[in-house]
């Protein structure tokens, strides 16, 4: 019976420690990844850490139900901040963290059916990495929630990489004030992209590589590519979702960005294909504020 009792704490042992390994395999390619995003955005950062620190857990002996009810929320409220930060920042980098988190709830859910006392160690070790968990969690809900500086910040729905940073540093390598740089950044998206009328995505989020790569996007990718160009120099760039008055079908995203002491709209996709097609060009209008009404559009969101 001892013996019976000790191969299956040996076998359990061994199950666990295998999970852990494949769940920490998983994270360092992920993180290998998004190498050049991690190091310019502590919100990609942290989301990145809430996908790490719950393989933790698999270091641990936890037997007891309270422990693993413990586990079980910690991962649950990873996976609601998951979701808004899905909703919020239409970043998909919230689907690979999940599949981490599907380890540390498939072992304690399906491999841990015992039930006993946990050592006093134990429940330190879990209540320290949940600890842990709810500090980066708190950040999460800071940085998708009560973002600040918001028209400056990287992690968002503009997610920019070191690549694109040095990109934007060669573009207005020969300016010298924020004017220059701004209009340096439209011409030269304007002059280098095209509208991709084959393009319709299911959800719609901002690949700064892919644009990058493909020189076509649509007007949420140009706005996006324009506002992280803007945000790796200080320069402050929102990016405006918004409904027209006349067609509710018809949805747009543009910018609005700051220099000479003056906010102003700027249409990027418009002038790519207002260029193509040999039409006027909208170019920049001066604003009152970053946050007021547009002429032709019902701004849903600013961000």
């Amino acid at each position: 019976m001892k013996i019976s009792k000790l191969f299956a704490i040996t076998l359990q042992s061994k199950t666990r420690l295998i999970f852990f390994s494949v769940a920490e395999v998983y994270n360092l390619l992920l993180g290998l990844y998004l190498k050049d995003f991690l190091v310019l955005s502590p919100m990609l950062l942290t989301f990145y850490l809430l996908s790490a620190l719950p393989a933790l857990f698999l270091l641990i002996d936890v037997r007891s139900k309270s422990m693993r009810a413990v586990i079980f929320v910690s991962v649950g409220l990873i996976l609601l901040m998951n979701i808004a930060y899905t909703l919020n920042c239409r970043r998909v980098i919230a689907f690979p963290t999940v599949i981490s988190l599907m380890f540390e709830v498939l072992y304690f859910g399906a491999f841990v059916k015992s039930s006993r006392k946990d050592s006093f160690v134990t429940k330190i070790c879990v209540l320290a990495v949940t600890a842990l968990i709810l500090v980066a969690l708190i950040s999460a809900y800071n940085f998708v929630c009560k973002p600040e500086a918001l028209y400056l910040s990287n992690g968002g729905a503009t997610l920019w990489d070191t690549q694109t940073e040095e990109l934007a540093d060669e573009i207005c390598a020969d300016c010298d004030t924020d004017a220059e740089k701004v209009q340096a950044f439209y011409g030269w998206i304007v002059s280098n992209f095209e509208y991709d009328y084959d393009y319709y995505p299911f959800i719609q989020y901002f690949d700064v590589q892919k644009t990058l790569r493909t020189k076509q996007g649509l007007c949420f990718d140009f706005a996006h590519l324009f506002a992280a160009f803007c945000r790796s120099q200080n320069i402050p760039c929102y990016a405006v979702d918004g409904i027209s008055y006349k067609d509710c079908s018809d949805r747009h995203t543009w910018n609005r960005v700051y220099y000479d002491g003056t906010w102003w709209n700027v249409d990027i996709t418009n002038d790519i294909t207002s260029t193509a097609n040999g039409k006027k060009l909208y170019g920049f209008h001066g604003l009152e504020g970053a946050f007021v009404p547009d002429e032709d559009f019902f701004i849903t969101k600013i961000y």
